[in-house]
């Protein structure tokens, strides 16, 4: 399946350009599940404002995200821009919340999960607390292999050799996309590959999600934020969104 089934498939919309499609965490699991079913390594994206003015500047990463079998709203602005525009999304899918998920459908339908990618340790206490939530859950491996040419023979035979039919890449945006589009195809027995950011952290418990109120009121980046002020910088890409947004909904009533 490629991008374009999968936008017909789930329905979609644009962002500044950069597609996104209509699903709530049930309907991208369900996506998910399919793609387990069908040949080939799927790529999927976690969509934030930051990726999409990257995706403005750079238009290989654009056409990486577009071309996409599963882009998913990660992120309150981009649920507040399908909103401006008149196509609202139900809600954000975070890589946070979304890889326990894949791990409970991996544990259910008997499928393994690689993870790939963190800090040093961070992957594998992640996998800990994955097994912790779900006894039955195969974990194929676990890598912190950077996303370095000269690594990626030694990371894709590990990751073939594992039998492994999910991998969650977790090398930030947009390294884990790259290289995702770029190896997926000498992955053998990877049906499903999703970047997720810095999510082993929050699963693993290494960085404490933000309180349930602040994430309802779309504030998570704020409290993100103060626990990591050297984010600021990467959160400068958000007022830029915005006006962006904004100034591409002034042009298209104009």
């Amino acid at each position: 399946m490629n991008g374009a089934e999968s936008e017909m498939k789930f329905g979609s919309l644009e962002v500044l350009g950069v597609r996104v499609d209509r699903v709530d965490s049930l309907h991208a699991l369900k996506a998910i599940a399919s793609f387990l079913n069908t040949p080939g390594c799927k790529q999927v994206v976690t969509l934030n404002p930051e990726y999409v003015m990257r995706a403005g500047e750079d238009l290989e990463l654009k056409r990486l995200i577009n071309a996409s079998e599963l882009i998913v709203p990660d992120g309150t602005g981009i649920v507040w821009a399908s909103r401006l525009s008149g196509q609202p999304l139900k809600d954000r899918v975070t890589g946070s919340n979304l890889l326990p998920e894949i791990a409970r459908l991996c544990a259910a339908r008997g499928e393994s999960l690689f993870l790939l990618g963190g800090r040093p340790d961070v992957a594998e206490l992640t996998a800990a607390k994955l097994l912790e939530q779900n006894p039955a859950l195969e974990i194929a491996g676990v890598s912190s292999n950077d996303p370095d040419d000269s690594l990626d023979p030694q990371t894709i035979a590990e990751i073939n050799d594992s039998g492994a039919t999910i991998l969650a890449v977790a090398y930030g945006c947009p390294k884990q996309d790259f290289w995702i589009d770029k190896n997926r195809g000498d992955l053998t027995s990877v049906r499903v590959a999703i970047g997720v950011g810095g999510s082993f952290d929050f699963v693993s418990g290494q960085i404490p999600r933000a309180p349930v109120i602040m994430q309802k009121l779309g504030l998570e980046w704020l409290f993100r934020l103060w626990l990591e002020p050297e984010r600021a910088r990467r959160m400068a890409a958000l007022p830029r969104f915005a006006v962006n947004v904004l100034k591409s909904r002034g042009n298209s009533e104009a």
